[in-house]
Order: C-alpha cells, then sequence, then structure tokens
C-alpha cells in the first residue's frame, strides 16, 4: 500500500499535517495580538500591586498562530517555527529497523521543531547504523555506502542514502545547505530512511517468508537444480 506523503507545518501556508490530529487539512492564520490587564486576574496567589498593565499588537513578522480546520486546535509560531506543540508528526520507525536506530529516529523527531540541525545530525548517524545492519563495517558512511552500491544498490536507494548523508554532513559542518533555514529538506530525512529500510529489511524478509511458506518442496527442489552448476 502507498504510504500518503506527509507536508509537515510549513509558516504562512494554507495546508499541511497538523501536529494535533495528523490530518492534512487546511489552516487559518492570524497575527497574535496580546491584550492584557492587571484587573483581569483573579486568582489570589498573583497580586495586582505587583503587575504591570499592556495592551499592544506583538510584531507580526514574531508572533502568529494557526488554526486547524480539522480539529480546531491552534499552532502557535515565534519567528516562523513552530513553538506550540512540541511535536511533529512522523511516520513511525520502519519495524525491522534495529532497536538504537528506532531510537535515535525518534530523538530526532522529538527535537525537530526545536533545532532541525541537531535532528538531520541524529538521522545522519542513524542510516550509518542502518549500514552497519546491511553489512557495512561502520568507520566511513561514505565508504559503506560505496560497498552497498559494488554489491548492486539500487541507484534510488543509494541517492536516498546520500541524501542523508549530505544533508547530515551539512548539520555537523558548513556546507552548501543552511540546514536550520530548510527545515521542509530535513523533514524529509525520516522518510528516506523508513524507504531505505522498507526495501533493503522489509520487502526482502516477507519474500523469504512467502517463499518459504507458500512454495512446495518439490518447486524449492526444481528451482535449486534449475540455478545449480550445470
Amino acid at each position: 500500500m502507498k504510504k500518503e506523503k506527509h507536508y509537515p507545518p510549513k509558516y504562512k501556508t494554507g495546508e499541511f499535517h497538523c501536529p494535533h490530529c495528523n490530518v492534512y487539512a487546511e489552516q487559518s492564520w492570524a497575527y497574535i495580538y496580546a491584550s492584557y490587564s492587571a484587573q483581569d486576574l483573579t486568582l489570589p496567589i498573583y497580586p495586582t500591586k505587583d503587575l504591570s498593565s499592556f495592551r499592544e499588537t506583538l510584531a507580526p513578522e514574531k508572533w502568529a498562530i494557526s488554526k486547524c480546520k480539522h480539529c480546531n486546535d491552534y499552532i502557535i509560531w515565534l519567528d516562523g517555527k513552530v513553538v506550540y506543540p512540541k511535536t511533529i508528526n512522523i511516520e513511525l520507525p520502519n519495524d525491522d529497523l534495529n532497536d538504537d536506530i528506532k531510537k535515535d529516529y525518534l530523538e530526532a523527531a522529538a527535537i525537530f521543531n526545536d533545532s532541525p540541525r541537531a535532528s538531520a545530525a541524529l538521522l545522519r548517524l542513524a542510516l550509518q547504523k542502518l549500514c552497519i545492519q546491511l553489512g557495512g563495517e561502520g568507520s566511513r558512511l561514505d565508504d559503506d555506502i560505496k560497498s552497498l552500491v559494488a554489491k548492486g544498490l539500487d541507484s534510488s536507494i543509494q541517492k536516498s542514502m546520500d541524501f542523508v548523508r549530505i544533508i547530515g554532513n551539512n548539520a555537523v559542518h558548513p556546507g552548501e545547505i543552511n540546514v536550520e533555514e530548510n527545515a521542509d529538506l530535513v523533514s524529509k530525512l525520516f522518510r528516506w530512511i523508513n524507504f531505505i529500510a522498507e526495501k533493503m529489511l522489509s520487502e526482502p524478509k516477507e519474500i523469504d517468508e512467502l517463499f518459504k511458506e507458500k512454495i512446495s518442496e518439490k518447486a524449492k527442489e526444481h528451482i535449486v537444480k534449475r540455478d545449480g552448476p550445470k
């Protein structure tokens, strides 16, 4: 089944996947207006004599709010970045990834809104561990990808690996891409990690299990004889 493409929250765009309900929905926008009066506070723990009053429009380029038209919940933005809620809705890591890779993946998701740069660096680390799971040595990511290519790695998987590697490298070292200004680009790394795992781990596993369970021993013997030495 084809997975739905994920569109993370993007400042001043009309539609994206809401971080509250995870539905791709239309968003309405407004700038935040601050109206505060000390006498409005009725809780005794806030002595009004110690509070000042203000009424002003917060700088439009600083504060904004969007409202999901599906769940009617709000997202608060500061300087074009989500400050509430502190979540990013992404697909869960592939089940066939090793547990330590899943941990890096989920940690990258948890910190994405605060630091796309740190998120990208973690996903590069996840890729390095994934290459080890696929038989790589783990000493140098570029060499592990090269080794997999020499063994016949599909070009689309190679490109996905190099995409994660290069964006992750730019997160750690100054490069051509400013990762902090390209959060949408970083959000795609989650999809590519799962794509690599699906093609290299899950699909071969599924085929092996089906072949083992559904193909008769007679048919298997014929295949071995057919493909064996002549």
